[in-house]
């Protein structure tokens, strides 16, 4: 009994939900694999071709085409600035012990802060951004 072509757009249709849901780019070369042993079996061709053709089409998809594809994806990305090693001054004291402080960076952004040696810092004191955990900065007391 021959395989029935829309078992390819089946395993197709599939592929092309987990890349939805995954965006690897990954599965697609499969979806693409699947539409040409699809065209293979509306052409004949017996189930062992098929297989043959959508596991080479698919691989080769997947090394050729998915390293230019990640790239092109990737080139719009920048990296967030990050306020690390600018001076900041303490708008409101720091205390680790009672989770408080905020400092306000030369672009005029507030933040929450921590003291990076966990000594209280005074407000209106310049410090130096050493670190940077989400949204919260890790300071030092700017050395005189």
């Amino acid at each position: 009994m021959p395989l029935s072509p829309f078992i390819w757009l089946a395993v197709a249709a599939v592929m092309a939900v987990v890349e939805i849901a995954s965006l690897g780019l990954i599965t697609m070369w499969f979806v693409v694999g699947a539409l040409v042993a699809f065209v293979a079996n509306l052409l004949g061709f017996d189930l062992f071709v098929q297989v043959v053709v959508f596991l080479v089409v698919s691989v080769l998809c997947l090394a050729v085409l998915r390293p230019v594809f990640v790239k092109y994806r990737d080139r719009g990305k920048q990296e967030e600035p990050t306020p690390v090693g600018q001076i900041a001054v303490v708008a409101e004291a720091i205390d680790n012990d009672r989770l408080v402080g905020r400092v306000e960076t030369p672009d005029h952004m507030t933040w929450a802060a921590r003291s990076a040696d966990g000594m209280p810092i005074p407000a209106g004191e310049n410090v130096v951004v050493v670190g940077q955990e989400s949204v919260k900065l890790i300071v030092e007391r700017k050395p005189s």
